[in-house]
């Protein structure tokens, strides 16, 4: 092989490589993280899918309002698998990451159900996310409805 040759082609390697390095995506940022996981447990939760939303609630997950873990999944399976249609809409979101690696979720979302009537209501949402292998899961949350 002549050396211009091998010249090109290592030139034209080394674009490629820089173009990969220039054109690639940032990583998500963990704020970011955490409001794609709100949308998902949002999502599932309109598809009648309880697991989809505890997939994303940690085993140690605490609430004044809404108990452990197995307190929320036991409302979670009444009212998803219930029948009639779930409404559950994030209306305002923002994410904040913390010191010492957690990350704060406030915003406002739209939950409720229109079986047998109309029960849709806003409720304020402060929960705090950290990262468990890689999958930010929520770990405490707080949740009162807005007048």
């Amino acid at each position: 092989m002549r050396l211009s040759t091998l010249l090109l082609v290592l030139a034209a390697l080394g674009a490629v490589v820089l173009g990969v390095l220039v054109l690639r995506p940032p990583p998500d940022t963990p704020e970011r993280q955490v409001r794609a996981a709100v949308e998902a447990m949002t999502r599932a939760a309109r598809e009648h899918d309880p697991a989809g939303v505890l997939d994303r609630v940690s085993e140690g997950f605490t609430s004044p309002e809404l108990g452990g873990k197995a307190q929320l999944r036991g409302y979670l399976l009444g009212e998803l698998l219930r029948g009639g249609v779930v409404e559950a809409r994030v209306l305002d979101a923002h994410a904040e990451a913390m010191p010492g690696g957690e990350v704060r979720f406030t915003g406002r979302l739209l939950l409720g159900r229109t079986a047998g009537g109309v029960d849709l209501g806003q409720r304020a949402v402060e929960a705090t996310f950290v990262d468990e292998g890689g999958t930010f899961r929520v770990v405490r949350a707080h949740v009162e409805p807005v007048q």
